[in-house]
């Protein structure tokens, strides 16, 4: 176990009559309803920046797999883990998840066609925005990857 709970005096069952009871539980929720959009918006800031390296990969022609930088990533929060006595499995896990994320962002960058913005045959000229490129991904239309 890598959190210690201290044991508590009394009732388990769940209910909570107390009102100082529930009101401290309102609170930590509050408290871990921040912690949470915190730590979405900065999953959101870390697939933003792999969606620049694979920009510059498709730019460049380096390869999307990238073993030793995978390693490393991986290292890192193993040691984290350690550290603050959590689970180095959970962490694997988590990058695991956030690596095979990366690299399906990636390759929708690296594979994207890059595509002139041409005028359309309904007589719209594009407001004079011809020649402006803009990645294409067909697979996944919402996905924001232009740069």
């Amino acid at each position: 176990m890598y959190f210690s709970v201290e044991q508590r005096n009394g009732d388990d069952s769940g209910e909570h009559s107390d009102a100082s009871a529930q009101h401290a539980l309102e609170s930590l929720r509050a408290e871990l309803d921040a912690v949470d959009a915190t730590l979405l918006e900065t999953v959101r800031q870390r697939l933003e920046v792999c969606l620049r390296i694979g920009e510059l990969k498709r730019r460049e022609h380096i390869a999307m797999m990238q073993p030793g930088r995978i390693h490393i990533v991986h290292e890192r929060a193993r040691r984290y883990a350690d550290s603050h006595s959590l689970s180095p499995e959970f962490f694997d896990s988590l990058y695991d998840l956030l690596i095979a994320e990366t690299c399906r962002l990636e390759d929708l960058v690296i594979n994207a066609e890059t595509v002139d913005e041409t005028p359309r045959h309904n007589g719209n000229h594009n407001g004079g925005h011809a020649g402006n490129h803009q990645v294409r991904h067909s697979s996944v239309p919402s996905a924001n990857v232009e740069s």
